[in-house]
């Protein structure tokens, strides 16, 4: 984890994130991808680098399907 990981992404960061200006529209984008924030009273979300980079719902999920395995007759 970096120093960074904790720093709070801007309200101009959010938008282009998010792709929205409307604070409602990037709480919803930032809900459905899984990822962490708080609402302020002005009703913006605010939230940091690390929970955008890693959200919550994806952590401590393995990282591919660990059941494939290759096909060793193919090698035969």
């Amino acid at each position: 984890m970096t120093e960074n990981d904790h720093d709070i992404i801007s309200d101009d960061d959010i938008e282009r994130l998010t792709g929205y200006k409307f604070p409602t529209k990037q709480c919803e984008i930032l809900r459905d991808a899984g990822i962490f924030f708080i609402t302020r009273r002005d009703g913006r979300p605010r939230t940091t680098w690390r929970h955008f980079n890693e959200p919550l719902a994806f952590r401590g999920r393995p990282i591919g399907d660990s059941s494939v395995e290759p096909n060793f007759g193919a090698l035969d």
